[in-house]
């Protein structure tokens, strides 16, 4: 987290941060951050979110499960459509494809069967033999 991320949101905590969308004062308006954080009333949408952007880092959207890239899309798309933000008692908040597509649980399931290699490797204990999945259907 950057020096400006923790002007705003305090010291180590593991928020992420995502256009939430826009606040209406008066003939104005405010672009909020999904950890809470607003811009100064600008005149229009655009000056709004160009102020966040430049006053509040975002975090990347990028899923933590399958590591799928969803750079360039518009706030809009991503907080709607292609992400959602969810909570992990350990690790805090964490980006993940909304709905969770089979492409996302699986990309997670071979992160997950990474790591845990790696720990195996690391505290020098032998490795399990990989679990084999059955997938319904096919005949053959």
């Amino acid at each position: 987290m950057s020096k400006d991320s923790e002007r705003h949101c305090g010291a180590g905590t593991p928020l992420m941060h995502l256009v939430d969308g826009f606040l209406p004062i008066g003939g104005r308006v405010r672009a909020t951050c999904s950890c809470g954080h607003t811009t100064t009333p600008r005149v229009d949408e655009t000056r709004a979110l160009a102020a966040l952007r430049a006053d509040h880092e975002l975090s990347p959207p990028i899923c933590a499960l399958c590591g799928h890239d969803y750079t360039g899309r518009s706030w809009y798309q991503l907080r709607t459509v292609d992400l959602r933000i969810l909570t992990d008692s350990t690790n805090g908040q964490f980006l993940a494809c909304r709905d969770l597509p089979t492409s996302c649980l699986d990309g997670a399931a071979q992160r997950q069967m990474h790591l845990d290699r790696a720990a195996f490797e690391g505290f020098g204990l032998p490795v399990p033999a990989p679990r084999l999945r059955v997938i319904p259907g096919g005949g053959q």
